[in-house]
C-alpha cells in the first residue's frame, strides 16, 4: 500500500505545482524603429487550458537592461505566481519589451530619429499579444 500512496502523492503534487510559463524569445519586426524588437511574456498557471480573457500588464525594465531583466533578476515568474496564489493579484499576462538599444528610455527622441514611444503604443501593444496568442495556439494546440 505504501508504494501506491507515494506514487499517487507524487503524481498529484505535479498537478498542484504552478504551471505558469515565461516565453523569453518572442520578437516582432518594427517598421517605426526599423529593427526587430524582442520581448518576454509571462503566462499564468492554467492559461493554456482556459478560455477566459486575461488582463495584460506591460512591465518596463530599467536603464541598460533588456527584456530578460524581469525574468532573470526580477523573478517575475516567482513573484507573479506567488501573488496570484495568495489572491493578491489576478491571473494576468505580463509582456516585458526590450528597450536596450543604446538610446535612453521609452520615449521618442527630440531629434525625431528614435520613436520608441510610437513603437510601444502603435506596434507593440496591438501586435505582441495577438502574436503570442497565435504562437501558443499553434505550438500547444490549445485555446
Amino acid at each position: 500500500m505504501k508504494p501506491c500512496f507515494w506514487l499517487l502523492t507524487l503524481c498529484l503534487s505535479g498537478l498542484v505545482a504552478a504551471q505558469s510559463r515565461v516565453l523569453g524569445a518572442a520578437s516582432l519586426p518594427s517598421k517605426i524603429l526599423k529593427s526587430e524588437r524582442s520581448y518576454a511574456v509571462y503566462l499564468p498557471d492554467g492559461y493554456e487550458q482556459s478560455s477566459r480573457s486575461y488582463p495584460v500588464l506591460y512591465s518596463l525594465h530599467g536603464y541598460t537592461d533588456n527584456q530578460t531583466g524581469w525574468v532573470q533578476f526580477g523573478e517575475v515568474q516567482h513573484i507573479a505566481d506567488k501573488a496570484i496564489a495568495a489572491g493578491e493579484a489576478t491571473p494576468m499576462i505580463i509582456i516585458m519589451p526590450d528597450a536596450d538599444t543604446g538610446r535612453p528610455g521609452y520615449t521618442n527622441g527630440i531629434d525625431d530619429k528614435w520613436a520608441y514611444e510610437d513603437f510601444f503604443f502603435n506596434e507593440l501593444m496591438p501586435t505582441a499579444l495577438p502574436t503570442v496568442l497565435e504562437f501558443i495556439t499553434e505550438s500547444f494546440h490549445q485555446k
